[in-house]
């Protein structure tokens, strides 16, 4: 068997490193959403129409839904880090091996949660995919 060479020395990895080294500046607001979050606890994130009336479904329950399709539908060599819903949007934070065309894996992603959400909840609901890492081949 042959030995496998070490990903992180491959020079492709020098733009993920400049990268690295950059200071992401605190998106303008989060700090205030995130307050914001923790202070109204779980409220109703969806209203489900249904035959006998309506299902109001917490964001908790939401959130896990989406959590368990994320993962079960994330193309190979993408990672979910975490789920969340933000001002009734479902945020998907991913990770990509290196190699993987991010825009792709995670539009589909976003296309195959979006569509799962609505046949299991009865109703459209917003979906973003954030890629906010990048992980070696084999890790």
């Amino acid at each position: 068997m042959a030995e496998t060479e070490d990903p992180e020395s491959d020079p492709r990895w020098d733009a993920v490193r400049a990268a690295a080294r950059r200071r992401v500046p605190t998106p303008p607001g989060l700090v205030e959403r995130v307050l914001r979050a923790v202070s109204r606890g779980r409220r109703t994130a969806v209203d489900v129409p249904g035959e006998a009336g309506r299902l109001r479904v917490t964001e908790g329950v939401v959130t896990r839904l989406a959590a368990t399709i994320a993962a079960d539908r994330a193309p190979d060599g993408v990672r979910v880090s975490a789920v969340a819903v933000e001002d009734d949007v479902v945020e998907v934070l991913v990770s990509v091996r290196f190699g993987v065309v991010a825009d792709e894996a995670a539009e589909a992603l976003r296309r195959d949660v979006t569509a799962e959400l609505a046949r299991q909840l009865g109703t459209a609901t917003a979906v973003n995919v954030h890629v906010v890492d990048v992980h070696p081949e084999g890790s």
